[in-house]
């Protein structure tokens, strides 16, 4: 499952910050920066917008404590969508790919059900969405999911029948394809198994005898990326990417990747572009808005990135490392309090996050500078 937020680095999220005199001490990648803007009017009038667009979306997260206590709020009352995968003799059925889509068709997430045949989907949006699932030579009808705050868990049982043996145009992404041969269709089997065993190297192998086999196997390609991604190995995620891409190219969850395939490499501009387009398709995607701020902050263009951060928080107020970032152009628009509110959410998400230690320090720092309510 490419599981977006899951698959970044976010140290990206932690460049150098700015604050009041006194806060050269923070030790490592967390120390303070001074610098002196006052000659720069344009780029300050450009945070201060920044600090405009954010404050109306932010204003929502000033209020994590009573979240907690809201039994409407979408953040307490987490939306998901679980259920179980059986046969037709009612036996539940494990390693079984399943996907969450938009009524449009557009993914959402993917996953695989374990060994009691059990699957989940969490932190979703409310709306209505398609459940299919699929192993070889079997598959589903496609259910209809519709959560709502009066029904925010639903839970769905799919039962997996017999694929008569056509390719159905409609639906050549993440069902079984006719045209994927057997052997083509076994490697990819083989190389999932190495997977799950966390034997990497095994399974590279696999996925990439299946693309030989059959070059438009759109599943074996993505597998292979998100592979690379996790050793590193950019230029190889890339081509997985753009592969994926090129046999699907409105498959956003494969747009996302290769877009921050391309931050990694800091070619942002193809970042920029492909991602801009991947909206077109789906614009309340937080991971697109995510990885496009990201995008835009590390070119130092903070009024864009404030923006997309804002919309990525506004459609998943859940995403810590979105906090993170937030927090980051607060201090860099002179709002230290705004960025305290931001740093202290990321800890409620995430207390034992990559990051928080550091931003703890950076909390106690803060309120310490700032002056007592």
């Amino acid at each position: 499952m490419i599981n977006l937020a899951g698959r970044h680095d976010h140290k990206s999220c932690l460049p150098d910050l700015f604050l009041s005199p006194g806060s050269e001490s923070l030790p490592g990648n967390l120390r303070i920066v001074l610098r002196e803007e006052s000659s720069k009017v344009s780029q300050l009038l450009i945070v201060r917008t920044v600090s405009s667009i954010l404050l109306a979306v932010f204003f929502a997260t000033t209020t994590s404590a009573q979240r907690d206590y809201d039994p409407l709020s979408s953040s307490s009352s987490s939306f998901e969508v679980s259920g179980e995968v059986r046969t037709a003799n009612n036996r539940t059925v494990d390693n079984v790919l399943v996907r969450l889509e938009t009524v449009s068709g557009v993914l959402v997430d993917q996953t695989t059900t374990d060994g009691m045949g059990k699957f989940r989907f969490t932190r979703l949006r409310s709306g209505q969405y398609r459940l299919l699932a699929n192993s070889p030579g079997r598959g589903t009808q496609t259910q209809a999911v519709d959560i709502a705050r009066s029904s925010p868990r639903v839970y769905v049982v799919l039962q997996l029948v017999q694929e008569p043996p056509v390719f159905r145009s409609g639906e050549s992404i993440g069902v079984i394809d006719a045209r994927i041969p057997s052997d083509a269709r076994a490697a990819f089997e083989k190389g999932r198994a190495a997977l799950a065993e966390k034997k990497s190297d095994l399974a590279a192998s696999h996925f990439e005898k299946a693309t030989t086999i059959f070059p438009d196997y759109y599943d074996a390609h993505m597998s292979l990326g998100q592979l690379y991604m996790d050793v590193n190995r950019w230029e190889k995620a890339e081509y997985s990417f753009r592969q994926a891409v090129r046999i699907n190219p409105t498959a956003v969850v494969a747009i996302v990747s290769l877009g921050e395939v391309y931050r990694r490499e800091k070619k942002y501009g193809e970042g920029q572009k492909i991602l801009e387009e991947a909206l077109k398709l789906d614009n309340n995607s937080w991971q697109i808005n995510f990885t496009l701020a990201r995008i835009h902050w590390e070119q130092k263009d903070i009024a864009t990135a404030g923006r997309y951060v804002a919309r990525s928080l506004e459609l998943d107020p859940n995403v810590a490392e979105a906090h993170l970032l937030a927090g980051n152009i607060f201090i860099r628009a002179g709002m230290p309090g705004n960025a305290l509110v931001e740093y202290q959410e990321y800890l409620r998400l995430a207390p034992n996050g990559e990051f928080a230690s550091q931003i703890q320090a950076l909390v106690d720092k803060l309120k310490k500078s700032l002056p007592a309510k």
